[in-house]
Formats: C-alpha cells, sequence, structure tokens
C-alpha cells in the first residue's frame, strides 16, 4: 500500500515553517529501484529520468540515486507504459581555459 500527502506553503522571509504531514492511503503507484554499475556495486548520484512512453521527448520526472544507488518515483498513472532511462557522468572532467 502507498501513502501520500501534499500541501502547499509560502515561506516569508526569514520565517522557519514547521509543517506536520499526515499520509492517508492512495492507491497510485509508485516505482523503486537501485543502480548498479558491472560489479554489481551501487551506483552514488546517477540520473533516473522517467518519460511517457508515448512522449519520449518530455520528462515527466527525474530523480538521483542516493549513496546506496537506490532511488524511488511516484505516483505514476496506472495501466500507463513508462520509459525509463539511468545516466551516470563520467567522473573524466575537463575545464575550458
Amino acid at each position: 500500500m502507498n501513502f501520500s500527502h501534499s500541501f502547499y506553503v509560502k515561506p516569508a522571509a526569514r520565517e522557519l515553517v514547521d509543517a506536520a504531514s499526515i499520509l492517508a492511503p492512495d492507491q497510485r503507484p509508485a516505482l523503486t529501484g537501485t543502480v548498479l554499475d558491472a560489479a554489481e556495486r551501487p551506483v552514488e548520484a546517477a540520473l533516473v529520468t522517467f518519460y511517457l512512453a508515448d512522449a519520449p521527448t518530455r520528462p515527466v520526472g527525474a530523480v538521483y540515486t542516493d549513496e546506496l544507488g537506490r532511488f524511488a518515483f511516484g505516483p505514476l498513472e496506472a495501466g500507463q507504459l513508462y520509459h525509463v532511462t539511468v545516466f551516470k557522468a563520467s567522473d573524466e572532467v575537463r575545464t575550458l581555459p
């Protein structure tokens, strides 16, 4: 069973807002997973992007993996086909002069 709650907040300058959230049951699906490298080690900071299969150039959302390679995204639309891509930038960086 999934749970969700949402609310709006518009903080004022220098204001600290304390908010409580009470989760309610939610029938919408979500996707969780783990990104691993070829040696089956977790991949941190990989970009996981979600597209509707019939609109492959417009992402519906994106998340980064945590230090254990885990990600979670939702809610999704039940019965909808999604295309998920995973991208990890190279550690090689070229600095322009």
